[in-house]
């Protein structure tokens, strides 16, 4: 489990960095119906960038705070309002970036492939 959590902290880390210092253009599509989704410009892109970042902040502290100094204890005030303020500033980020981010069809797809609603 802990490799596992590791994993997806550096995915997160490095996902957030490479967002946030390169901000690159780039569709995501849905999943329920891969032709549309959405259209993630620059300022999103850094957006969703922070947001991997907070996240990442977040797991940071909760991996020190339980795993790895030899016995469980509890975080006390201090930790567990930091904690609470990076996982409502990921939240926030990733949020802000999906809702900048413009729902659309796929660029990449020719029009006549494209569904009708």
């Amino acid at each position: 489990m802990r490799s596992i959590q590791v994993l997806m902290l550096c995915l997160c880390v490095l996902g957030g960095l490479y967002l946030l210092t390169q901000a690159p253009s780039f569709f995501m599509p849905d999943r329920g119906n891969p032709a549309l989704g959405r259209l993630f410009d620059p300022l999103s892109s850094r957006l969703l960038g922070a947001g991997l970042l907070a996240a990442g902040w977040a797991g940071v502290g909760y991996m020190g705070n339980f795993y790895y100094r030899g016995e469980r204890r509890l975080p006390g005030p201090r930790g567990q309002r930091q904690h609470f303020i990076a996982m409502v500033l990921a939240l926030g980020l990733i949020a802000a970036a999906f809702s900048s981010a413009e729902p659309g069809p796929d660029p990449d797809r020719p029009a006549a492939s494209r569904p009708q609603r």
